[in-house]
C-alpha cells in the first residue's frame, strides 16, 4: 500500500524490535476518515529514519483486511493515489516480491516515486501481520532495473522503506495498526517531506479499510 539506502547489509537491516515496541513514539495528530474514525497518529525515529504508526479501530473483519493489503495488482483500483504500476513480481516461499511506482502530480515540483520491496506474513497469536522492507532487487531483478532506469529516469526511490500491517481482534472490533518508515529522498526540504507524510498516512489507512468493507459486503 500501502504503504514508502544504499544496499550494503546494515542499511537493509529493518528493526522490528524497536518500532513494534510502544516506547519512544511521539503523538503527532489524531485525524479522521470516514472509513476509520480517528487515527492515534505518532511518530519515532530509528536510526535516523522517519517511522510513521498509525492505529484505529474499525468494524471490518480481519480477513478482509488481510486480504487487501496482500492483493497488490488491485491497489491500483482503491488507492486514492495514482499507481502507474502496482504488481507482484516474485515468490519465494511464504514471500512476495512487488513493485510499485507512483505518480506525483508535475504541480508539487517532486519527482515521482517507486519502491521494490519483499513482504511476508508475520501472525503472532491473533495478530495477522504482513511486513515488508527493501531488499536488493537490482540483483535479483535485472531487467526491472533496467527498465526502470530507462523509462522512468527521474522517479525516486525512498530509502529506506519497510515496515508492517497488523490486525488483532478486539471486543470492538478489530485493532488496525500501521507502521511505516521510510524517508523520502528527492529534492523535498525534510520538513515538508513529513508534513506530506503526516497528510497522506490516514488516507492510505482509509482506502485499505473503504475496500475491505466493500469486500465485506458493508
Amino acid at each position: 500500500m500501502l504503504i514508502f539506502a544504499l544496499l550494503s547489509s546494515a542499511a537493509l537491516a529493518a528493526d522490528f524490535d524497536t518500532l513494534l515496541a510502544d516506547s519512544g513514539w511521539e503523538v503527532v495528530a489524531e485525524p479522521s476518515t470516514k472509513e476509520t474514525g480517528p487515527i492515534d497518529l505518532r511518530l519515532k525515529v530509528i536510526d535516523g529514519t522517519q517511522c510513521l504508526r498509525g492505529r484505529a479501530v474499525v468494524d471490518v473483519p480481519i480477513a478482509n483486511l488481510y486480504d487487501v493489503i496482500t492483493d497488490v495488482p488491485s491497489a491500483k483500483n482503491f488507492s486514492s493515489e495514482t499507481l502507474l504500476e502496482s504488481k507482484v513480481i516474485g515468490h519465494s516461499g511464504a514471500s512476495v516480491d512487488y513493485y510499485q511506482h507512483l505518480d506525483v502530480p508535475s504541480w508539487t515540483m517532486a519527482s515521482d516515486r517507486f519502491w521494490v520491496l519483499r513482504g511476508a506474513p508475520a501472525d503472532e497469536g491473533t495478530t495477522r501481520a504482513f511486513r515488508w522492507q527493501r531488499f536488493d532487487w537490482r540483483a535479483a531483478y535485472p531487467d526491472l532495473a533496467k527498465s526502470i532506469d530507462t523509462d522512468h529516469s527521474s522517479a525516486v526511490e525512498p530509502t529506506p522503506n519497510w515496515g508492517t500491517w497488523q490486525f488483532t481482534p478486539s471486543d470492538n472490533g478489530t485493532v488496525a495498526v500501521y507502521y511505516i518508515c521510510t524517508n523520502p529522498g528527492g529534492s523535498l526540504p525534510e520538513w515538508l517531506a513529513r508534513r506530506a507524510a503526516v497528510q497522506t498516512f490516514p488516507d492510505t489507512m482509509g482506502d485499505v479499510v473503504r475496500e475491505a468493507m466493500k469486500r465485506a459486503g458493508k
